[in-house]
């Protein structure tokens, strides 16, 4: 019998926490073992020596929100797997969860097979991949000599490699500020853009983070 996980749940409705915590626990072995209803009541519970398998996280919290709680983890190295609620899709909003360390993300309104999606992939990948991820990720060719990481950068040019680096730069620079560090036009930058993109298959700059992310190519950059 599979082990039972551990699951926190941080959210400022009652309502909501009550129904995600019959939902979940009808899913597979999770249990909800507590609840807190902003970020501040969960970081002064937490216990080093016993932190759980997951946090299921709010974003839109008074007190403390989902963000502020992934950039206190960020600045402590607190490293635990968070799968973030939220109901925005604002492209700079995610790129900068994913930076601060989320797992995924999911929407408050998602059903029971996405959350189900959510909890598998998370526990056997460490890494989400909804709907909207999709859109701006498509899976990269399969790579079947040395590391994903080290084929990947293999095959990106310098000029590549420093794009993708000022994408992911906390600085969160505009493509006119990244032109302007490479020492290109902002129309030479264009086309690099598209052609990495075309050749990584990916669809938006929130793409190219995931794709930094999921295939943890930032030591290699």
């Amino acid at each position: 019998m599979p082990k039972e996980k551990n699951i926190i749940l941080v959210d400022d409705h009652d309502f909501v926490a009550v129904g995600f915590k019959e939902l979940i626990e009808k899913l597979g072995p999770y249990k909800i073992s507590h609840f807190f209803n902003n970020g501040k009541t969960l970081i002064d519970s937490l216990n080093q020596d016993a932190l759980p398998d997951l946090i299921i996280l709010d974003n839109s919290m008074p007190v403390m929100s989902g963000l502020q709680v992934m950039e206190h983890f960020y600045s402590h190295k607190i490293k635990i797997p968070v799968l973030m609620l939220t109901e925005s899709e604002d492209e700079l909003l995610i790129i900068k969860l994913f930076r601060l360390g989320i797992s995924g993300f999911l929407s408050k309104k998602c059903k029971a097979h996405e959350m189900k999606d959510a909890l598998n992939q998370i526990f056997e990948t460490g890494f989400y991949v909804n709907d909207y991820m999709k859109a701006s990720l498509i899976e990269p060719h399969k790579l079947n000599t040395k590391s994903k990481q080290e084929a990947i950068i293999e095959c990106m040019t310098k000029e590549e490699l420093l794009f993708v680096k000022m994408v992911c730069d906390e600085n969160e620079y505009t493509y006119v500020q990244m032109a302007e560090k490479m020492n290109m036009s902002v129309r030479a930058l264009d086309r690099l853009r598209e052609h990495f993109f075309e050749k990584y298959q990916i669809k938006s700059k929130t793409g190219v983070v995931l794709f930094v992310y999921r295939y943890q190519l930032l030591d290699y950059l």
